[in-house]
This record gives structure tokens, C-alpha cells and sequence, in this order.
């Protein structure tokens, strides 16, 4: 009788004591707990990067532009045009999304009186909401002796929407350079006089300026 009533308990301390020395499995419950916050890391970091790259894409179109612009003293439709082939091609954004981009290229020069004098402007797509106001500029930036290049790009970002961001974000970016070859760079209407405004578009691989 006193075997028949102690078997099961002895039973069951030794399957306790099994089970507590038992290690298997372990791995996947502390996998329990550290996958979602890894799988949280991910997404994250994979979401950042992507738009740490579009705004590094944004900044060096917007440094082409205008280096390309500070390169000649006349710019004719055709020279735009080719500067704003080349500025979206570096962009590296999708032929879809080329309506997303606002690129704007102007020239200014500072007169003897100190009045600012526009010599002309160039815009992808649309003219950016906000006008650029070159009569904040320092006389050591824009001086009677030269003009500068202004040039400016905004991007409506769609980001990956993972995890931080949940709407589109807009990147912008602003060059100022000095002309190269030339006290001031002026945009021509195609007789050699200037200045004038360019109006262009964009399919993605090649821009068309008038």
C-alpha cells in the first residue's frame, strides 16, 4: 500500500525535476520577447534610410544645378534644357514622380545703386510657392561686381510609410554659387538679349525649356 500511494508523487518529483533542468527552448522564448523589437529596429531604420537618401539625392541635384548654370555667362533655352535633363537624371527619382519635383534656377545681379536686378529665372514643373528674395543677401554675396545663381528644389517625398512616417514629406534644398566665366549670368530669349524666363518639363529623362 505505502508503494502504491508514494509512486505518483515520486513520479512527479522526478518529472519536476526534469522539467527545471530542462534547457530546451529557452532560445525561442527570449526570441519572443526581442523579435518585436527588432522587427520594430528594421522597419525603422529601413524607413530613415530611404529618406536620408532621397535628401541626399535632392542636395546634390540642387549643387549640380546650380554648378552647371555658374559655368557660362549667356544660358539659352537649349543650355536649360540640358541643365535640367542633367539636374533630374541625377535626382535618380522614378519618371512617375518627376511631377513631384520643383526645380528652379535664377540669376540676380546687384546694380551701383544697390537695387537687386533679376536676370532671369527657369522653373520645372511649377514655380515653388515661396519666392526666393535675393534683397536678404549680403553685399558680399551679390556685389555691383557680380551676380549669383540661385538654385532651389522641392520634392513631395513619399516615404515607405513603415513604421515614423505616415504622409508625404517635402525636401527642399538651396544653392547659392558665383558665376565662373563671367561678372553675371544672364538667361537669354533666344536673340541674345535677355533676360527672360524659362518655363520647362520633364518626362523623366529629358527636359524641354521654351
Amino acid at each position: 500500500m505505502t508503494q502504491i500511494i508514494t509512486a505518483p508523487f515520486y513520479t512527479l518529483k522526478k518529472l519536476t525535476k526534469r522539467y527545471r533542468s530542462d534547457h530546451q527552448g529557452v532560445a525561442a522564448i527570449e526570441f519572443v520577447f526581442v523579435a518585436p523589437i527588432m522587427i520594430f529596429m528594421y522597419f525603422g531604420l529601413a524607413e530613415i534610410s530611404s529618406a536620408i537618401e532621397a535628401d541626399r539625392q535632392i542636395s546634390h541635384a540642387t549643387n549640380v544645378a546650380g554648378d552647371l548654370s555658374s559655368q557660362v555667362a549667356n544660358i539659352t533655352a537649349v543650355n536649360m534644357s540640358e541643365i535640367m535633363t542633367a539636374t533630374t537624371l541625377v535626382m535618380g527619382i522614378p519618371s512617375n514622380k518627376i511631377g513631384d519635383v520643383k526645380l528652379e534656377i535664377a540669376s540676380f545681379s546687384r546694380n551701383a545703386g544697390g537695387d537687386v536686378v533679376p536676370l532671369g529665372k527657369a522653373s520645372l514643373n511649377a514655380a515653388i510657392a515661396t519666392p526666393f528674395d535675393a534683397d536678404d543677401l549680403d553685399d558680399l554675396i551679390l556685389s555691383p561686381a557680380s551676380g549669383v545663381v540661385v538654385a532651389r528644389v522641392e520634392y513631395n517625398y513619399e516615404p515607405l510609410k513603415l513604421r515614423f512616417f505616415d504622409s508625404n514629406i517635402t525636401l527642399s534644398e538651396t544653392f547659392l554659387l558665383k558665376p565662373r566665366v563671367s561678372a553675371n549670368v544672364v538667361f537669354e530669349n533666344g536673340t541674345g538679349t535677355g533676360p527672360t524666363d524659362y518655363i520647362c518639363t520633364s518626362d523623366g529623362f529629358k527636359a524641354t525649356c521654351t
